[in-house]
């Protein structure tokens, strides 16, 4: 087919490519005003291009213009044709977050804002404006009392805000004046350029909505130009005072090297008939970027500040200025802690050392937020804590001051219900300032990162790195704070405010104990040679009802290890078939708050080998190594030398010492003593009697112990007595002493099944006194002897712990 190019053809395609070039410049001038930060015209220039056709770049530009001028009503709507757009970024689904919840839309805020963390994990704006929809009602309910906020009289239809306190004054800054022979406007607002103004007020009653307003008035015709101030900041004694302006000095104008004029940070000083000289810029601003928004501390030592010079951590960050021989040093960034990607601005430091600050980048209810953070003041401060409703909203809160005892002071939003834009409140605070210090109890150490949780509230902050948190309780009221720590015990402390010193702060010191960790340990000894028994049970029971451990079966080394909870005795026993169970009592964990092992031994012995019951000493299964001597307390050779051996696992004998990883252990001492039956009993009668002598009780008492300790045992109680007398006599004398042993023990809790009493009058003597040899005192002695014998294993029989009285025909 053959096209005619024809006049009309050509007229058309004229008028496309007139239009194409219009359409272009159009965009162009308005890409140029948005980088001039004249934001209006920016605006009209966009929406002329988006009434002729439908352009991306112009959505994301003129909804960025609309965030920059703060109107998130037609900022949220255009992020919401941006975030449709195929190319859109994940920045712009942060913003449209942001838009949405300043428009109290959390529930949608909360889908765009779990979109940009998936994309942006790294950004922990998205984390904290999501957080901040699930924590909306705390933020609207936590302080509900606290404050009492009023609209001030003096407020304009434009732009009031930033308030400061100078003396009797409210001094704010304010765009209202629209008056004069030349129209100086804001190419970023569209409104006059903010100047500072200064309101007169008289005390009546104690809140600022009370107080007596006079007409506001410009501040200073010296501080005051044709560019914006803002933000004052008065020295203590009303001599100095700080302010923001624009760059704009001895009438001359500074630009960046992008042709845009900054803000900047001066001084100036009474000239003493009311009027203020010697405006003087301070050393740390810069023509390339901003400094803004001073705050002198009560001692003017240091001043706080934001800027968005390099190396911050968002936008608009914190910064201090230390005086350091008359003049300010370099600024010094506050940390993560307190800034973010988004900005930080308007400080406001008190005399407590309480800083204010606004910011979009911590959770909140939307737009600005005011927090408060507390610290050393230099390089460590505390996670911000947000004032909540009523002193934030949905829109922006900021620029808060304090007048007099802290109770009382001003600050800006742009809240439903102002006169303009922004504008300026009065609050009244009825809460006292509470500051709680916790600190390691032994090394007086801040504790960082303690969870305090409070009563009254259900809220829980956690410390700072000063090992503190602030926050406020109403006057004369009391809390419990709870507070727990990894590797602390945790501990409950009230706490109650003042009522008759508003404005003080309440300091609450909490010390913490640490978590002391409590371990039994021990080796299990078979005493056949007192090599580590393996194989053996190990159980352990408590005094004060806590479950009990689950039994522990040693190895080839003979350990066990418990934990143990604080504040508890434990008794732990090994038992294993053939040998008497041995019992260690009174480990206990009371009054001890230091962490500490707890050691207990014990010694398992033989009373039967292979082939049946014991009678005498055992054979030393290890016949030709060396073996544990009772009385000396070391290992010996055959040959009666130290030993030297290797165990494993730890230990090792060296000079006939067993050392345990280094440390010197050994078998406890022997419960009982071998007898030529059985063990011996130590009881001692006097000639012809039947009673035992009373320095006998102990051994009774351990012997009825010991057959608590092992219920399966049936025992035969053996006595024996001296070579005088005859032989049928001394029969019968120790048949009696058996028989009242017995008595004795089935009296004090072990049942009579398990026991059978055998006299063996002089059949068994130890020694060489037998019939007709005349032997010392002593030597009598030894052959009067009780021993017991282990007769049977294998029948557990419950055993009542309580004792009774002692019996008729008992051996005492």
């Amino acid at each position: 087919m053959v096209y005619k190019i024809t006049p009309l053809f050509i007229a058309f395609m004229l008028l496309c490519v007139f239009n194409a070039h219009a359409q272009s410049g159009l965009l162009r001038r308005a890409d140029d005003a948005m980088r001039e930060l004249d934001y209006i015209t920016a605006i009209t220039l966009y929406q002329q291009v988006l009434e002729k056709e439908d352009n991306g770049e112009a959505k994301v530009n003129i909804a960025e213009c609309y965030r920059k001028i703060n109107d998130t009503e037609n900022a949220e709507y255009w992020y919401g044709q941006v975030v449709q757009m195929p190319n859109a970024r994940s920045i712009h689904r942060l913003y449209y977050g942001m838009m949405l919840q300043a428009n109290g839309k959390c529930d949608l805020a909360k889908v765009w804002l779990k979109q940009y963390i998936k994309e942006a994990p790294d950004d922990a704006r998205g984390q904290y404006l999501a957080r901040a929809c699930d924590l909306e009602e705390e933020l609207m309910t936590k302080n509900r009392g606290f404050y009492v906020v009023s609209h001030m009289p003096f407020n304009s239809n434009l732009d009031d805000f930033s308030p400061a306190i100078l003396g009797q004054s409210v001094v704010f800054a304010s765009d209202r004046d629209q008056a004069g022979p030349v129209k100086r406007t804001s190419m970023w607002t569209g409104n006059p350029f903010a100047e500072l103004y200064k309101a007169s007020f008289d005390i009546a009653g104690i809140h600022p909505g009370d107080f007596r307003y006079g007409i506001a008035d410009k501040f200073s015709k010296e501080i005051n130009t044709k560019y914006h101030e803002a933000s004052v900041s008065v020295a203590a004694d009303g001599r100095t005072i700080y302010f923001t302006r624009n760059n704009f000095s001895d009438g001359k104008t500074g630009r960046s090297d992008e042709g845009l004029v900054k803000l900047k940070i001066y001084s100036a000083t009474t000239d003493g008939n009311g009027g203020w000289a010697g405006v003087t810029e301070l050393p740390f601003n810069s023509n390339e970027y901003s400094v803004a928004h001073p705050s002198l501390s009560a001692d003017g030592q240091r001043l706080f500040f934001s800027s968005n010079m390099p190396g911050g951590y968002g936008g608009m960050d914190l910064y201090v200025s230390y005086l350091e021989n008359g003049r300010w040093g370099p600024a010094i960034n506050l940390g993560p802690i307190v800034n973010t990607e988004g900005n930080e601005i308007f400080p406001f430091i008190d005399p407590n050392n309480r800083l204010y600050f606004a910011s979009n980048g911590h959770i909140g209810l939307g737009g600005l937020d005011m927090y408060y953070t507390t610290g050393d003041g230099r390089d460590k401060w505390n996670l911000p804590v947000n004032l909540g409703f009523p002193m934030n909203s949905t829109g922006d809160d900021f620029g808060i001051c304090f007048g007099g005892d802290l109770t009382w002071g001003y600050f800006s939003s742009d809240r439903p219900g102002g006169a303009g834009r922004d504008d300026i409140y009065g609050f009244q605070k009825s809460a006292s300032p509470v500051e709680i210090f916790v600190y390691d109890a032994q090394t007086k150490i801040p504790v960082n990162g303690a969870a305090v949780a409070n009563s009254k509230t259900d809220l829980t902050l956690t410390t700072g790195p000063d090992g503190k948190i602030a926050f406020d309780m109403r006057y004369a009221d009391c809390a419990d704070f709870s507070v727990g720590k990894k590797g602390y015990e945790p501990i409950v402390k009230t706490g109650c405010t003042n009522e008759t010193m508003p404005g003080e702060i309440t300091r609450i010191e909490i010390p913490l104990q640490k978590q002391a960790n409590f371990v039994l340990q021990g080796i299990v000894f078979d005493m056949t040679d007192g090599y580590p028994a393996s194989d053996a049970r190990v159980e352990i029971s408590n005094d004060c009802g806590k479950p009990a451990a689950t039994a522990y079966i040693t190895g080839p080394d003979g350990r066990y290890t418990f934990k143990l909870d604080k504040s508890c005795c434990y008794t732990v026993r090994a038992s294993k078939d053939g040998f008497i169970a041995a019992t260690s009592e009174s480990n206990c964990t009371k009054d001890l708050d230091k962490s500490a092992t707890l050691k207990a031994n014990l010694n398992l012995l033989p009373y039967r080998d292979g082939e049946g019951f014991i009678v005498g000493t055992p054979v030393n299964t290890r016949t030709d190594g060396p073996r544990y001597d009772d009385a000396t307390g070391l290992y010996l050779n055959p040959d009666g030398t130290l030993a030297d051996f290797d165990l494993g696992n730890g230990l090792i004998v060296r000079n006939g010492i067993l050392f345990d990883n280094g440390t010197p252990s050994k078998p406890q001492k022997n419960t009982w003593e071998r007898g030529s039956q059985g063990f011996l009993v130590h009881l001692y009668y006097d000639f012809d009697q039947v009673q035992v002598r009373s320095d006998s009780r102990q051994e009774l008492d351990k012997l009825a112990q010991t057959l608590r300790e092992n219920p399966d045992l049936q025992v035969e109680i053996s006595s024996h007595t001296d070579s005088r007398g005859s032989d049928d006599y001394n029969l019968d004398l120790s048949q009696r002493r058996a028989d009242a042993v017995v008595e004795w023990l089935a009296q004090h809790g072990i049942t009579r099944d398990r026991l059978t009493g055998k006299g063996y009058g002089e059949t068994h003597p130890v020694n060489h006194c037998t019939n007709g040899v005349h032997c010392s005192e002593s030597e009598y002695q030894m052959n009067r002897r009780t021993e017991f014998r282990i007769t049977g294993s294998g029948v557990t029989i419950s055993q009542p712990r309580g004792k009774k009285e002692p019996c008729p025909g008992c051996p005492f």
